[in-house]
């Protein structure tokens, strides 16, 4: 197997921060918040599923839409969840030998917002619910770049040229092809997978097309992504330990991911001294361009994507509900059916059962959470408050 590349071949697409967690040293000034979580929790233990509740957000006269587990993890009592953050909440006023709160960030957020952005605005939240921040700490960071790649080259004798620290390696297949490959695991791993397969097969993320700045894969090309996780030990050992540090220092962390600990080299079996890093995957070692920015149209696409599981998930229920109705009714099964006659089956439907009004409205309300989405820039006028990661 022959891996080159030419050499004046530009094939990096993106790079950033692709998931960010938070460990959080948080005064409270009262237990009010803590009152009212618990009152949502016990709402979702009486029903046995999320219950969907809100808290006041930064900017005056909005709020934080939120859904609660009926249960806590690991010293957190509370869990809630949102579009793009996810807060972990312990039943301590004051923090004691442990973090008493996390956050994480999702991927989304994170390339919408900018990682900078999304986390001032999860930060503000807590300072707009009586939160003091004593101290701020990464405790899992995911940097990631996108690359084209021959398709030919995308092969499972990659292995072969692998260089790593790492004890441990997994190939991933579907239908004999190969998706993935995992390198490593614990306070750090390395995954290369196959972008816009996961998007399609899983995460759903359109919106990465955006970001690439093209319609389609080119042909003969697979988009490639390369993603390191990195935990709190090796954070620190790396001397990446504030949101500060990451925005000063990822690209010093992305160094010590590609070229210490992961290389892919030529001549397997030679003592590493004879042996050289590819220039395909030196233009990966230099193509991370440091923590990204906003980019405004992944809103966009992201409520587009969800719209259209929706309108799959409702049309399949409506036209579901008008065959059932045709059956009772014994229609003949060669008379023509549009969407509208389905509609108007519904809507028969719904009549009959006179839904209080109010009752609509409140769950309308509480689903909002689901899809609220933070977005940039902020509304003339408006300010957020930029906390320090660390008040001691």
């Amino acid at each position: 197997m022959t891996i080159s590349h030419p050499a004046n071949v530009k094939n990096i697409l993106a790079s950033g921060v692709d998931s960010l967690v938070l460990s959080m040293d948080i005064e409270w000034k009262d237990s009010s918040l803590f009152t009212l979580l618990d009152e949502a929790k016990e709402q979702a233990k009486k029903n046995s599923v999320d219950y969907q509740g809100q808290i006041k957000h930064f900017i005056p006269e909005e709020v934080w839409p939120f859904t609660i587990k009926p249960h806590g993890t690991k010293g957190f009592l509370w869990i809630l969840s949102g579009k793009d953050f996810t807060y972990k909440i312990a039943n301590t006023i004051k923090p004691n030998s442990r973090p008493n709160v996390m956050i994480e960030i999702r991927s989304e957020a994170l390339w919408r917002l900018g990682p900078e952005e999304a986390i001032k605005i999860a930060l503000g939240i807590i300072t707009a619910n009586q939160g003091r921040i004593v101290e701020t700490k990464l405790s899992r960071v995911d940097l990631c770049v996108d690359f084209l790649m021959s398709e030919k080259r995308w092969a499972s004798e990659l292995m072969e040229y692998v260089v790593t620290r790492a004890a441990d390696a997994t190939l991933h297949f579907r239908h004999k092809k190969l998706t993935g490959i995992g390198i490593g695991k614990c306070v750090i791993s390395a995954r290369l997978y196959d972008k816009p397969l996961e998007i399609q097969q899983k995460s759903k993320k359109e919106w990465m097309y955006d970001i690439w700045g093209i319609k389609e894969v080119p042909e003969g090309k697979k988009i490639i992504r390369i993603e390191f996780q990195l935990r709190r030990e090796i954070l620190n050992d790396i001397d990446l330990k504030t949101p500060d540090d990451l925005f000063q220092k990822a690209d010093k962390a992305w160094a010590y991911c590609t070229k210490d600990w992961l290389k892919f080299q030529d001549r397997p079996g030679l003592h590493y001294t004879l042996r050289s890093t590819f220039k395909w995957y030196e233009e990966i070692q230099d193509g991370f361009k440091g923590v990204q920015g906003a980019e405004p149209l992944v809103r966009k696409k992201a409520v587009k994507e969800d719209k259209k599981k929706l309108m799959q998930q409702a049309n399949g229920l409506i036209q579901s509900l008008h065959a059932i109705n045709q059956e009772i009714k014994r229609v003949d099964q060669n008379k023509p059916v549009n969407m509208e006659d389905c509609i108007n089956s519904y809507v028969n439907e719904v009549s009959k059962h006179h839904p209080d009004p109010s009752e609509v409205q409140e769950k309308v309300t509480r689903k909002r959470a689901k899809y609220h989405r933070e977005e940039p820039p902020l509304k003339e006028g408006q300010s957020i408050y930029h906390p320090r990661w660390h008040e001691k």
